[in-house]
């Protein structure tokens, strides 16, 4: 197990030249971004008038700043709360609930009304949030029947409840988790733990093979250690080695640190007679420590599960949310990435992750620089040259393909290196010899083997269209000719222009 656990923490410096460049770095920490970032489907917006007014309400930033100030005051008095509190407290509580419910419902019905089912419930927070809204109306709904309105509120418990009503209750407290969705920087922290899931199963997978190792050797060097001759309690019927299952919850509340040392100076007492609980011939000096066993093991667990394994876990989530920081300062901030999503997202709604090739310039015109051209003079003489440097390939059927124009977009931004150093890079990051898991492109060495650009299809594009207009200019010129050769000299107006 232990090869296939190795690679616990990829380290992405290992297939990097020893002379990267800090340029290079960053373009690999881009690409890794960008394999993250996936377009999304794009809601339409209704066409009836109280829809079109659902749908400004539930997209509007002013909507999302004020549902963000009720979730800080919801949690604010989910914190009143305390033991044995006053009936008219606890009213005031409820009628506090109650006005907190009503605005996430007509959030909901908002949201519904403006984005249709259908959108509504693509979204996994608005999910999250329609399912607190129906625990909402149920916990406050059996409050109502046991009149937790009023001051005189009958002692001895509630009137109508089920099993499970405490922890409904209990569960309202998950509306802070809706922050995360509005808060930026909670946000970044969320999605680095998401994203250091994997790592961190394969660091829980490599630390329960040594515990279970650790455990073995516990059970097979102290199992018939005393625990009745402890004064302090640092061993008793839930912290010993007798069996395999103890041995695993005594190793594991080592590694917090609590009380390690102290199981290890009482497993390592030389007298068997008082450190052996089986003084039998067979059994006397076997299982009951001794301080060199006892010291080396205890020592040994805590270098390995408390101080190298267990911290492993910081680092994986600390390396990555490093990656979330430097994204931001980047050259191409995170900022930027996301915009580029969701300009794909307008013109490409379905999700597809490809457009027409007549989308591109409509593409870079949205985008704001250093990506693209928003709000730059001069946007037409600049957009052909754009083209010219980003070398996006055509699919098939005239497409262009969403990783092709992100990766390229950026690549434009960090040209402070060669073009092969960019390869090399992207052959080496994104599966080796692979060529369906590399982002390199295609260059424009061998035409006949490749897929031609979109600046070389728009380029044929004037070309053929100068040549279009130079020719109709030569077909008129020469039917202007013709026309006046048949003219005689002494004709007047009508005879040149009848009619």
């Amino acid at each position: 197990l232990i090869p296939t656990l190795l690679p616990i923490v990829p380290d992405r410096r290992a297939n990097r030249c020893r002379f990267t460049t800090p340029e290079q770095a960053n373009w690999q920490s881009t690409l890794r971004l960008i394999m993250q970032l996936k377009p999304r489907r794009r809601q339409g917006g209704p066409k009836g008038k109280i829809r079109k007014l659902a749908y400004r309400i539930a997209t509007s930033r002013m909507f999302e700043y004020i549902i963000t100030a009720v979730i800080l005051l919801n949690v604010i008095s989910m914190a009143m709360k305390y033991h044995n509190m006053s009936s008219c407290f606890e009213s005031m509580l409820f009628w506090i609930n109650l006005g907190f419910v009503i605005l996430y419902f007509l959030e909901a019905v908002v949201k519904i009304i403006g984005l249709g089912f259908r959108w509504y419930f693509l979204d996994s927070w608005n999910c999250f949030d329609f399912v607190l809204v129906l625990i909402s109306i149920v916990t406050t709904s059996f409050d109502v029947v046991n009149e937790k309105y009023t001051c005189s509120t009958l002692e001895g418990g509630d009137r109508i409840g089920f099993p499970g009503l405490s922890v409904f209750r209990v569960f309202r407290i998950a509306r802070i988790f809706r922050l995360i969705k509005r808060l930026k920087s909670l946000r970044q922290m969320v999605e680095t733990l998401l994203v250091s899931l994997p790592s961190l199963a394969n660091i829980a997978a490599l630390l329960t093979l040594i515990i279970t190792i650790f455990g073995v050797l516990g059970v097979s060097f102290f199992y018939n250690v005393n625990k009745d001759q402890d004064p302090y309690g640092r061993m008793d019927g839930n912290v010993n080695y007798d069996r395999f299952d103890n041995a695993l919850w005594s190793l594991h509340r080592q590694t917090t640190g609590e009380a390690w040392n102290g199981i290890m100076h009482y497993c390592a007492r030389r007298d068997p007679y008082l450190g052996c609980a089986k003084r039998y011939a067979e059994y006397l000096s076997d299982g009951c420590g001794g301080p060199e066993i006892s010291y080396t093991f205890h020592v040994l667990w805590q270098v390995l599960g408390t101080y190298v394994v267990m911290q492993l876990f910081t680092a994986v989530i600390l390396e990555n949310f490093n990656e979330r920081v430097m994204g931001d300062a980047a050259s191409v901030p995170l900022d930027n990435l996301n915009e580029f999503v969701d300009e794909w997202t307008v013109l490409d709604p379905e999700a597809e992750e490809k457009i027409s090739c007549d989308q591109l310039p409509d593409l870079i015109c949205r985008l704001r620089p250093p990506l693209g051209l928003k709000g730059q003079e001069n946007q037409k003489g600049l957009l052909l040259r754009v083209m010219k440097d980003l070398e996006i390939p055509i699919r098939r059927n005239h497409f262009i393909g969403y990783k092709d124009t992100f990766t390229a977009c950026v690549r434009r931004v960090q040209n402070d290196f060669t073009d092969e150093d960019l390869d090399d890079l992207d052959y080496h990051e994104h599966g080796g010899n692979d060529p369906s898991l590399s982002l390199h492109f295609t260059k424009t060495a061998s035409f006949r083997h490749r897929n031609h650009t979109v600046a070389e299809e728009f380029a044929a594009r004037i070309v053929q269209k100068a040549y279009r207009e130079w020719r109709e200019t030569r077909i008129q010129g020469v039917k202007a000719v013709h026309k006046t050769e048949d003219i005689p000299l002494s004709a007047d107006f009508h005879a040149i222009c009848p009619g």
